[in-house]
């Protein structure tokens, strides 16, 4: 029995099953994907409005050592900024990176010294009126690198009414 050369060329019922699940599935997970990321905030999203004029009374320190720094923290406008190594260094207000994952808000900030070549590398999570975060301050020289990890922890400052 010879077989039908058109019907050799001619994918099976089953054959075009599979490739119809592999393509809906490709398309719900194009579609899916979008929902699947965290929430940044872009040009479009303004995750900022959570945490702009936001204050917290924190305590600093060098990982694994009690806190020895009093500190405030400040969201305003976009920008972030540590009061206290804004006055002992010169660390100056920069943009702020903001995301909402579940119940928490992330924070990022990448502070440069305005005296120097150092930069605190800050990351946080703020939950309710509470912020806790880690920061790397790194100090690079033509001749060392000097890097140290240090914590924070915060309350945040309730407005005084008038």
């Amino acid at each position: 029995m010879e077989t039908d050369p058109d019907r050799a060329h001619q994918p099976s019922v089953e054959s075009l099953l599979q490739r119809l699940c592999c393509l809906l599935s490709l398309c719900v997970a194009i579609l899916l994907t979008p929902l699947a990321q965290p929430v940044l905030a872009d040009s479009s999203t303004d995750l900022h409005a959570i945490l702009d004029g936001k204050k917290f009374q924190s305590q600093l320190g060098v990982k694994g050592v009690p806190g020895d720094i009093d500190d405030l923290l400040v969201f305003d406008d976009g920008e972030f900024v540590s009061e206290e190594c804004e006055r002992r260094c010169g660390y100056a207000k920069v943009e702020y990176w903001v995301r909402a994952e579940g119940d928490a808000i992330q924070m990022r900030a990448d502070v440069p010294c305005t005296e120097s070549g150092a930069v605190m590398y800050w990351r946080g999570t703020v939950r309710g009126d509470e912020i806790e975060g880690s920061i790397i301050w790194v100090n690079k020289r033509w001749y060392w690198t000097f890097e140290k990890e240090l914590w924070f922890k915060g309350r945040l400052v309730k407005a005084q009414q008038p």
